[in-house]
């Protein structure tokens, strides 16, 4: 991976605010029929540092993020991308 390409990605992930491990816990309580904003205020309880807005995770909700292959160890980024088909599927039938 040349220079170009790893800055880009770099600033793609540090626009995103949310870490790899946020985006599957959203995924699994929209899976679970949580509201974004029950989503956003449990979060915020958790971690006061989150860098999260209401926003970010209604957008999140939606399955519209991408998490890169090196962000995550093989099992759980398989994981993010099984959670994330099945949030594009919940969100058709809504």
């Amino acid at each position: 991976m040349n220079q170009q390409n790893a800055n880009k990605k770099n600033k793609y992930i540090e626009n995103r605010k949310a870490t790899p491990e946020e985006i599957i816990y959203i995924f699994e309580q929209v899976l679970e029929g949580w509201r974004t904003i029950k989503i956003y205020n449990i979060m915020i309880q958790n971690n006061k540092s989150t860098k999260l807005t209401k926003k970010i995770v209604e957008n999140i909700s939606t399955g519209n993020v991408k998490i890169h292959p090196f962000e995550l160890p093989e099992e759980e980024y398989n994981k993010y991308l099984f959670l994330r088909e099945q949030v594009y599927e919940f969100r058709k039938k809504l």
